[in-house]
């Protein structure tokens, strides 16, 4: 895999958002169910994690499954974990139970930070669960900085569904993520910045989905927003449910576009951007979002390998 070039001075994701914090501390961050947190909150948010973790004995290299649905808490305890030097294991919670034990631990994850109740821990007896609720201004006092070598170390874990074929794990590195997040609209007419853009994504989509989307969001200070599923837009009317929330830019997987736009492919008609991950993007799927009355930017990302590229 060829790794990008790497931009100056920012080498390692907490670094990345660091930039972030300062050029746009007190615009808004994201936006969930409970309400709005800048992006100085969101930074204050993750200190707290970090030393939440700390105090549990994570050191830096160790791999920390994530247990949380999508939250401005999700992204507190990502950035908690990165600030750690730790390893984010993205893990599917779509068992009301939470994950079991195999999930996470074919990702290496010997903990889990979780927004499940204490009591789902007995599903996983040889895993430690940290509820993310502890974290608080009180453990933000046990925050310490990143170790300065984190840029080639691993800052992310994917394991794969069985429906891909037999599980194995995507790992990725800072370096990797900063070049393709920083360097989003460097050069290329067709890869727009989404500074100030309400970026919104599913809230039932898996992080591994559009984490890539969601970390250029943050570079470029975009205000994210969780929404519900896309079966419940689609139920209530897709392109209003859009407008009503002031979304402008979306990022979603390949499979969730290709439903999406068979349902109702004026939904999207009004979106500035909209960023789609995955192998697969059909042709087919294009033309029909430009004849529904798409003017946009259609923003491809294909993978770890290879470049983003857009597609009017």
């Amino acid at each position: 895999m060829t790794t990008p070039a790497v931009p100056d001075g920012v080498t390692t994701l907490p670094g990345l958002f660091a930039r972030t914090v300062a050029e746009h501390a007190d615009q808004p961050a994201i936006t969930d169910a409970d309400g709005v947190l800048t992006y100085r909150e969101l930074d204050e948010l993750s200190d707290a994690v970090s030393g939440l973790l700390r105090l549990h004995g994570v050191s830096p290299g160790d791999r920390v499954a994530l247990c949380v649905a999508h939250s401005s808490g999700s992204w507190a305890a990502v950035l908690g974990i990165l600030k750690r030097g730790a390893v984010y294991v993205t893990v599917e919670t779509c068992d009301p139970a939470g994950p079991s034990e195999p999930a996470m631990r074919m990702g290496g994850a010997t903990l889990c930070l979780s927004d499940m109740p204490r009591p789902k821990a007995h599903r996983c007896p040889r895993v430690l669960v940290i509820p993310l609720a502890d974290a608080g201004p009180h453990t933000a006092v046990y925050h310490s900085a990143p170790h300065p070598r984190l840029a080639t170390a691993a800052c992310v874990v994917a394991p794969t569904s069985e429906a891909d074929g037999p599980c194995r794990a995507l790992i990725v590195d800072h370096t990797y993520i900063v070049a393709r997040a920083d360097g989003w609209a460097a050069g290329e007419e067709s890869t727009p910045a989404l500074q100030g853009e309400r970026f919104g994504y599913f809230g039932d989509v898996p992080l591994s989905a559009v984490q890539l989307s969601l970390w250029v969001g943050l570079a470029h200070g975009a205000h994210l927003v969780v929404l519900p599923s896309l079966t419940c837009l689609l139920e209530r009317g897709l392109r209003e449910e859009l407008r009503r929330r002031g979304i402008t830019a979306l990022a979603l997987p390949v499979a969730a576009l290709d439903h999406g736009v068979r349902k109702e492919a004026e939904g999207f008609a009004a979106l500035r951007v909209l960023v789609v991950e995955g192998d697969g993007l059909a042709p087919e799927v294009c033309r029909m979002l430009v004849g529904a009355g798409f003017d946009g930017r259609l923003v491809h990302v294909t993978g770890p390998a290879d470049p983003p590229r857009g597609e009017s």
